[in-house]
């Protein structure tokens, strides 16, 4: 099987199971937002701190129980409650109940819920679900992106707009001179402004170690790919036709071909 291929007949929509689910989970979201937070820190996989709150297990909560439903005896592969993550079988779901844990926190509405079905070791299957702006994209090997909700609602740029987490910013700027870059949170928001023709490119910039887990990407490329688009790493590796994996670093781009004048964020270490 590859990236390409139709999506196996004994497979149900990912976007008929957990359509109603997620609306489920907006509300959920919302009425978080009214509440007192009640944070906790968790070791993530990459060995560093990083918050987790009641949403975030009650949202992975909802979405694996569906998942577990529809798929029964799938291993279900999903961010929170793990400090551990080995290679992946071939055949799984991943789930990231709320990717941008920490800027939703700080009151950005860049966060989103993320679920790739993964079979013969290629994503085959994905939902973005952005919350904060009522836009959800479902893709399938083979098929155009699904979007459900106003696009407008999200942010938009200039046709050349190469949008990068907040962090990397500056060192992007210098990397990629007069061209502008963004910083936008959350690694599926920012692929899902590719995939929807809001930005030309996104990046995550190389780190020392692998801090980008398979599901943050996996269904964002997905949807990328299936918009006409690519996602790579650093390595030049199709993250939409390969097994996801913690990664170094990710580019993704509006076309096919990889412009050359983009290859610099990739060849060098925040």
């Amino acid at each position: 099987m590859t990236g390409d291929d139709p999506l196996p007949a004994r497979d149900p929509s990912l976007e008929a199971v957990l359509g109603p689910v997620l609306d489920e989970a907006t509300a959920e979201i919302e009425a978080f937002r009214k509440g007192p937070a009640l944070i906790r820190f968790k070791r993530s996989i990459h060995g560093g701190m990083e918050p987790v709150t009641e949403l975030d297990l009650r949202l992975q909560d909802l979405i694996t129980a569906a998942l577990g439903q529809a798929w029964p005896g799938l291993p279900v592969i999903a961010e929170e409650r793990r400090r551990h993550l080995g290679p992946l079988p071939d055949d799984c779901l991943l789930v990231d109940p709320l990717d941008g844990t920490a800027p939703f926190l700080e009151g950005s509405s860049c966060f989103a819920i993320a679920v790739c079905l993964v079979r013969s070791g290629v994503p085959v299957q994905g939902i973005v679900d952005l919350p904060a702006f009522n836009v959800r994209v479902s893709a399938a090997a083979g098929s155009a992106p699904a979007v459900t909700g106003d696009v407008e609602r999200l942010p938009a740029f200039a046709s050349d707009t190469v949008v990068t987490s907040p962090r990397h910013t500056e060192l992007a700027t210098r990397l990629l001179p007069g061209l502008p870059v963004v910083g936008v949170p959350t690694a599926s928001v920012k692929m899902t402004l590719v995939t929807l023709g809001r930005a030309r490119a996104a990046a995550y910039l190389p780190a020392a170690r692998g801090t980008a887990a398979p599901w943050d990407y996996a269904a964002a490329a997905l949807a990328v790919h299936a918009a006409g688009g690519e996602v790579r790493d650093p390595t030049g590796r199709d993250l939409a036709r390969t097994l996801p994996t913690r990664l170094d670093g990710w580019l993704a781009t509006s076309t096919a071909q990889f412009p050359a004048d983009l290859q610099p964020l990739m060849h060098t270490h925040s």
